[in-house]
């Protein structure tokens, strides 16, 4: 028994099998999980048509407009979250020969777990992969405000004119990048002397035009 339907869980599954096992996945949102519907790819999605306009840009003589439309941006990032409906996921679970089991699934003893009002007993073991949710710092002020996750900036349709991102981090540093390109005025605001301190020094000096850093 997998719970969790994201990547890992969707990965775990089908190896268990593929070694012979019967398996139920359990998940209380959308079969594949973070990655398909509010990370990777809708993220991905957002940056891709400003890093195109950058690139058409640097062409010597190719005129080229200054901004993006938002609205064809969103219709393609929309597509590639499928419209967040997990229909073909649910479906590629099934076709695997795994069972999907939707809700939340709770540990309730030795390889059990409890869904709703069912108990369901694993003969092998549970494998736990639920991943992570956003966390808002303790900040005065931040409760009353209008706040996004990592959630809202992906699959957000609405340019907000301005946009004050906390973290430097791939997701802030992403975020920054394509709001910023789609025409918010974004301040980026670290900790440290640049973005991306776990990477090496030129990913985090080549800082994305449209955006400052905020100290």
């Amino acid at each position: 028994m997998v719970i969790g339907g994201g990547p890992v869980g969707e990965n775990a599954a089908a190896r268990a099998v593929r070694g012979g096992l019967s398996v139920a996945l359990v998940e209380h949102e959308r079969f594949g999980g973070e990655c398909s519907y509010w990370a990777c790819m809708p993220s991905k999605a957002l940056l891709r048509p400003g890093n195109a306009l950058a690139a058409a840009r640097r062409v010597p003589g190719v005129p080229v407009g200054d901004r993006l439309d938002p609205g064809p941006v969103f219709r393609r990032r929309d597509s590639f979250a499928a419209d967040w409906d997990d229909g073909g996921q649910e479906r590629w679970v099934r076709e695997t020969g795994i069972q999907p089991v939707r809700g939340h699934g709770r540990l309730t003893g030795e390889r059990e777990v409890t869904v709703g009002d069912r108990v369901l007993r694993a003969g092998h073991a549970v494998v736990v992969c639920t991943g992570s949710v956003a966390r808002l710092p303790d900040l005065p002020g931040l409760p009353d405000a209008r706040v996004w996750t990592s959630r809202e900036a992906t699959s957000a349709s609405t340019v907000p004119g301005r946009l004050a991102v906390l973290g430097g981090g791939v997701v802030g540093v992403e975020m920054a990048q394509a709001w910023a390109r789609l025409g918010s005025r974004v301040e980026l605001i670290i900790r440290g002397d640049r973005p991306l301190p776990a990477f090496p020094g030129f990913a985090g000096d080549a800082s994305p035009t449209g955006w400052r850093p905020t100290g």
